[in-house]
């Protein structure tokens, strides 16, 4: 078990010896968890990377804050980051265009990167390819600030009976 005062501890001694890149990190961590607390995030993934979403009924953007939180050690977005955006946007608008009961997993997802995902925020394009009775296409693409396309991926989900 974690013990409240050992973690307090810590988290001052890390925040007294912070740099402002870090400094930044941990703010974004702490609203992160606030907003999921506050149930205006969906999961803690999506809290803690600041994304945002607009559904529509074939389509779907989502943005997300290219921090340091989600750079690799070139200092441009991790591909794992680019993926977790992608994957998320195309479930998520995957997942909306099933009935009340069901619900969608990824079964696979591939993804192509195009050029350094580098800018304030990179926005993720959703588009439904193909609605099957078991199975769903989607494809994403990720853009950054300045509209070049720095991702490309298509997506499939399997189609879920829930309990």
């Amino acid at each position: 078990m974690i013990d409240f005062r050992d973690l307090v501890e810590d988290f001052q001694k890390l925040a007294k010896s912070a740099d402002e890149t870090e400094l930044a990190v941990l703010s974004g961590i702490i609203s992160g968890l606030q907003a999921k607390r506050e149930q205006k995030k969906y999961s803690y993934i999506s809290s803690l990377l600041q994304l945002n979403k607009d559904v529509s009924h074939t389509s779907l953007t989502m943005t997300m804050p290219n921090t340091p939180l989600v750079h690799n050690e070139l200092h441009i977005t991790h591909g794992g980051m680019i993926a977790t955006l992608i994957d998320s946007g195309m479930g998520i608008l995957a997942n909306s265009t099933v009935s009340e009961g069901y619900a969608t997993v990824t079964t696979d997802i591939q993804v192509r990167y195009v050029k350094p995902a580098i800018g304030n925020h990179l926005t993720c394009k959703c588009e439904l390819i193909h609605r099957g009775n078991k199975t769903i296409i989607v494809e994403g693409k990720v853009y950054r600030d300045d509209g070049e396309l720095c991702a490309v991926s298509t997506g499939n989900f399997f189609i879920l009976k829930m309990k």
